[in-house]
């Protein structure tokens, strides 16, 4: 009679290590689940930047960014023997070549040509982000003005260095128009982003995605 009792006895504890186990076992899973999502939801973190970009107003440029510094009438030349641009941004499906200065630069500015932003890296960082804005009205600071016929899959390039970085372009979407902007990229990637203000909508500006090819 007693051994019976403890083999009964053995036997719910066998029961119960067994549910235990399993429960165990269901947790972990769980858990690595859980992390390969949040490690692939890594991939795809934003960055934050501060950017303001000015608009037209009954025919006049308000510039609203945060530098104080006067816009003066540019030419739309291409890098030059001086070497006075850092780089080169190129798209050939809206015509565009157009030089950059460095971060430094006081003519790196929305108010005076396409612009490097301070976050940016330069493009030869391995999984870097090269932020190019510029305005897209059509005032005479309009170098982004065309941006609005770019789709997935459309190609831009970058002359930086004496070496040219071809991208495509992989997302296209657009933010509010608040002073910030919310940059979502694959940080695993070496990208260059295009951001400018949303061809008849003032209130939103539009981030072009493009990955090196």
């Amino acid at each position: 009679m007693v051994r019976e009792k403890w083999g009964a006895t053995m036997d719910k504890l066998s029961n119960r290590t067994i549910v235990i186990i399993g429960f165990i076992l269901l947790g972990v899973g769980i858990t690595l689940l859980t992390y390969d999502y949040f490690t692939g939801k890594k991939e795809k973190a934003y960055e934050k930047v501060n950017i303001s970009l000015y608009s037209e107003s009954a025919g006049e440029t308000v510039d609203n960014t945060p530098q104080n510094i006067a816009v003066a009438d540019i030419g739309t030349n291409v890098e030059t023997g001086d070497g006075k641009y850092l780089g080169v941004l190129k798209i050939d499906k809206i015509n565009l070549e157009q030089g950059f200065y460095d971060k430094g630069n006081p003519n790196n500015h929305v108010g005076k040509s396409v612009t490097l932003l301070n976050p940016s890296n330069y493009p030869d960082q391995k999984n870097g982000n090269t932020i190019l804005v510029a305005h897209s009205g059509s005032s005479y600071l309009g170098y982004f003005k065309h941006l609005y016929k770019l789709n997935k899959g459309d190609l831009a390039t970058v002359k930086f260095k004496g070496k040219t970085y071809v991208y495509k372009i992989v997302n296209i979407y657009t933010d509010t128009k608040d002073g910030d902007v919310m940059i979502y990229r694959n940080k695993f990637k070496t990208t260059l982003t295009l951001i400018t203000c949303t061809k008849d909508d003032d209130t939103t500006q539009t981030i072009y995605i493009a990955e090196l090819q």
